[in-house]
């Protein structure tokens, strides 16, 4: 079973979403690895998401060279 098919899951990432969008702020969720967990997470309305369905971890510098190629990074509309 997938976390986010857990009722208490989607309670938990509403509450956080709707607090986070109440008081104009992003809300990011971490961990992300399946387009399905993606796609999920969208629809409750969380603003930005990391995770190996974007990246496996690197070291910080790699990331900052990254960071300055848009081209390389993938964004989620």
């Amino acid at each position: 079973m997938n976390e986010l098919d857990r009722p208490k899951s989607i309670a938990i990432i509403r509450a956080v979403t709707g607090l986070g969008g109440s008081l104009g702020m992003k809300t990011t969720a971490e961990g992300v690895e399946t387009e399905q967990q993606l796609q999920k997470l969208k629809e409750e309305g969380c603003t930005e998401v990391q995770g190996f369905l974007f990246s496996k971890p690197m070291p910080a510098v790699r990331a900052a060279l990254l960071l300055q190629r848009p081209g390389d990074v993938k964004a989620v509309a």
